[in-house]
């Protein structure tokens, strides 16, 4: 009820559209490959054991910009946003 957690892959050019969360917040850890996080507008490159804290109410999308799959964690609480 309190946490998710999930391995999220995604292939080459893959992405997640921009969006926000409510009440959760995220913690991603890539796990594999490279992706550009982008929080709030500001863009940055990620890669293998870069950790990324997304709080509330933050626009936040991530892509995977390498040649392999990315791979990586996404810790989410609390489970729901409602």
């Amino acid at each position: 009820k309190r946490i998710d957690y999930r391995i999220s892959s995604y292939q080459p050019m893959a992405y997640v559209a921009a969006h926000t969360h409510k009440i959760q917040e995220q913690i991603y850890h890539v796990l594999d490959g490279e992706g550009l996080m982008e929080l709030n507008g500001e863009k940055t490159v990620v890669r293998r054991h870069d950790v990324i804290h997304i709080p509330p109410g933050i626009e936040h999308t991530i892509s995977n910009s390498g040649l392999e799959n990315l791979v990586f964690l996404v810790v989410t609480t609390p489970a729901s946003d409602d």
